[in-house]
């Protein structure tokens, strides 16, 4: 039976505080914040925010030193890897170089997180989740202050899929400042989207339009990437946060997209005065020490950066103390060796012609022992040399693949609000795209953004027609159709 867990949940917007003993919720506590994490740029913002945690801890008679952290997935990341069978040493090389590959920001400026959760075929499949260093240390940094040390740490998105009883599945949780989509399929969140809202003051209902259109072209952009895995018509749509209490808005969508809706629940016990549905992110973070209590998710990965986690006391520091003892005893065993020995020394003598005889015959077969020795450290040499050439060839001829993913995903991704993408065709180093909007400006930002992923060296617009699709209140409704050429660069970054 697990003790006492103490989670704390930070976001833009507040502070979020879970006390559970066993099963059983005991306290839940909020404090709001009026500088998003951000702006905390200097130490007096630090040490202000520091106050505020060890205010609400304390106020909430927290004694406990250890907490489980959890942050929101805004710029966080997470990616399915797909590997081939490696020795154990040329593992994390390996997922490293595949990270810096797929993900679009520098991975020296990330805290890399992984697990492998499967091993099939001759493969090997990976979860990663990557966080922003300045962010993971300065949170890090202001816990530590505040009098407390995380020694667990998960992201918002995969705390909430753990709460997911379904293998297949689709969560969506709506905060003041964000949303987050999860597809869960197989047990694995691919993909996970933390998106902001253009602003906080929109109402439920404006910012339920940008999750509607954000959904849809999530899911539809996974089931054309995974048709032999897409979301079946019987999977649910699991809704939390504020848009639980709206189901006029999500059971309509749920329907059309062919879904049933359900709300996300908690498993814990709590009193009848402790409503848990607002602190669903902080249950998702105590199951990580419950994990009968959790979903099937297969990846459960302490996010917290390594040169924060508690140092693990080596299998060596373990034994030094018997070492010891056995060393002395040995030492004891030895004087009384000698002692034995020397009284007959005088009958070893006698042995010495006839041993050095038989030592240098067994000389001569150890001579010989060695040169097969070598002979076969040189195969083992040039299997490895040959192991690791067949590795890199693997990994090479997958990679052509995956470029023409993530660029797939580029063009995707940076689709911009009422700009449509009709054909897209990828040829080689050329991408060429037609589509329609509601303006010239939202096609020329459209290739703004594609421009600043630093995959193109050149985007050519071809064309860019007007056209009249009819009027509505006496005035005409045009939309301009375009088609773009873009020439990717040979490395990407």
């Amino acid at each position: 039976m697990p003790g006492t867990i103490v989670s704390l949940y930070i976001d833009d917007v507040s502070l979020r505080l879970m006390v559970t003993r066993g099963k059983r919720i005991a306290t839940l506590a909020e404090t709001p914040l009026d500088t998003s994490l951000g702006d905390i740029d200097t130490k007096e913002k630090e040490a202000q925010l520091a106050d505020i945690i060890k205010n609400l801890l304390k106020s909430n008679k927290v004694t406990s030193r250890k907490i489980v952290l959890g942050l929101s997935g805004l710029h966080c990341l997470t990616r399915p890897l797909v590997l081939p069978q490696l020795p154990r040493a040329m593992l994390k090389e390996a997922i490293t170089r595949e990270a810096q590959r797929v993900l679009p920001v520098p991975i020296d400026q990330l805290y890399l997180s992984w697990q492998v959760i499967s091993t099939l075929e001759d493969k090997l499949y990976v979860y990663i989740v990557a966080l922003p260093r300045e962010m993971a240390d300065m949170v890090v940094r202001v816990v530590n202050q505040a009098g407390y040390k995380p020694y667990l740490m998960d992201i918002k998105p995969m705390a909430l899929a753990r709460l997911c009883r379904e293998s297949n599945a689709v969560v969506i949780d709506v905060q003041a400042k964000e949303f987050d989509i999860i597809i869960i399929s197989d047990n694995i969140p691919q993909p996970v989207r933390t998106v902001s809202f253009p602003s906080e003051a929109l109402s439920l209902e404006e910012k339920f339009d940008v999750i509607e259109d954000d959904l849809k072209r999530t899911m539809q952009f996974y089931n054309k990437n995974n048709a032999d895995k897409a979301i079946q018509p019987d999977a649910t749509l699991l809704v939390s946060g504020d848009l639980a209490t709206a189901p006029e808005l999500y059971e309509p969508l749920a329907k059309e997209l062919g879904l049933k809706a359900e709300l996300l629940a908690s498993p814990l016990k709590s009193m009848k005065d402790l409503d848990a549905s607002h602190y669903l992110a902080n249950v998702g973070l105590t199951l990580k020490e419950i994990p009968r209590e959790a979903g099937p998710l297969l990846p459960n990965l302490n996010v917290l950066p390594s040169p924060y986690q508690p140092k693990q006391v080596s299998m060596r520091q373990v034994m030094a103390v018997p070492a010891v003892a056995i060393a002395i005893a040995l030492i004891v065993m030895m004087i009384m060796t000698v002692q034995e020995t020397a009284a007959n020394i005088d009958f070893l003598n006698t042995q010495i012609i006839t041993n050095n005889f038989t030592l240098e015959k067994s000389q001569a077969q150890k001579r010989v022992l060695m040169n097969n020795v070598s002979d076969l450290q040189s195969k083992i040499a040039m299997a490895d040399t040959l192991y690791s050439v067949y590795a890199n060839a693997f990994i090479d001829m997958n990679k052509t693949g995956d470029l023409m993913n993530t660029d797939l995903n580029t063009m995707v991704d940076n689709v911009v609000d009422e700009l449509n993408l009709a054909t897209l065709v990828h040829a080689g180093g050329q991408i060429s795209i037609d589509g329609s909007a509601s303006s010239e400006q939202l096609v020329l930002e459209y290739v703004r953004d594609l421009l600043a992923t630093n995959r193109f060296d050149e985007i050519t617009i071809v064309n860019i027609t007007r056209a009249a699709i009819g009027e509505e209140d006496g005035e005409e409704i045009v939309t301009y159709g375009f088609s773009l050429k873009c020439y990717l660069k040979d490395g990407r970054p």
